[in-house]
């Protein structure tokens, strides 16, 4: 099986069927936790997934693949009042998940450009690409490389205009799509999560999700 499907086929039986044998048979050893929901290690995932609500679900929206990376995009219904959408990003070694992060939240956003639709290209050219879109124009404020990477509309046209990023974490390309996780500010520290289309070199549409970062977590690893 591929990284894609061992992480699509484990978040099915994990988060649906709350089938804790998942978790023996891809899983750790070591196994190092960023999300807030859970404690370090195999045994904090069971725990996890042991204290799901029976009638949560979750709803896999796209699965990208990236070398040892993996990043689910997905509904959750039944943990709050409304559906949240979820961001995990899970590191794989030798077929096996062995670290994980994950951003929640329900104010989850979408944009285009003048031209969407398929996008193109080559994948290491497309994550190159949106790297330095994030670092150069997101992060460093290059008014050069916002124009060569988003054209007329600028950044506001994608992204909230008082959201600062300060640092890319993870970019994981899959044909004309890219995620990038990166942190921020905004009234607060937030994790940035970016799904990037890209069609002859230039960003095109964005699924976006800010989550504040939790001020605690049952472990050390932090949120990044």
């Amino acid at each position: 099986m591929s990284a894609k499907e061992i992480v699509t086929s484990a978040v099915e039986r994990l988060f649906n069927q709350k089938d804790l044998v998942v978790v023996d048979e891809v899983f750790g050893p070591v196994y190092v936790q960023h999300s807030a929901l859970g404690p370090d290690g195999v045994d904090g995932l069971k725990g996890l997934i042991g204290r799901l609500p029976a009638a949560s679900g979750y709803e896999l929206v796209r699965a990208l693949a990236d070398g040892e990376l993996v990043v689910t995009e997905g509904v959750f219904t039944g943990f709050a009042p409304v559906p949240l959408t979820g961001y995990d990003v899970w590191r794989l070694v030798d077929g096996r998940v062995v670290e994980h992060w994950d951003a929640l939240g329900a104010a989850a956003t979408h944009a285009t450009g003048e031209e969407s639709g398929a996008g193109s290209g080559d994948v290491a050219v497309n994550r190159s690409f949106v790297a330095g879109w994030v670092e150069n124009g997101l992060i460093g404020g290059d008014p050069d490389a916002v124009a060569a990477s988003v054209g007329e509309g600028g950044r506001d046209a994608f992204v909230d205009p008082a959201l600062v990023y300060s640092a890319l974490h993870a970019v994981i390309a899959d044909g004309d799509l890219v995620y990038t996780r990166s942190e921020g500010s905004l009234e607060g520290p937030v994790i940035i999560n970016d799904v990037w289309r890209v069609k002859d070199g230039r960003i095109v549409e964005r699924w976006g999700l800010v989550a504040p970062v939790p001020a605690e977590f049952p472990h050390s690893n932090g949120a990044f």
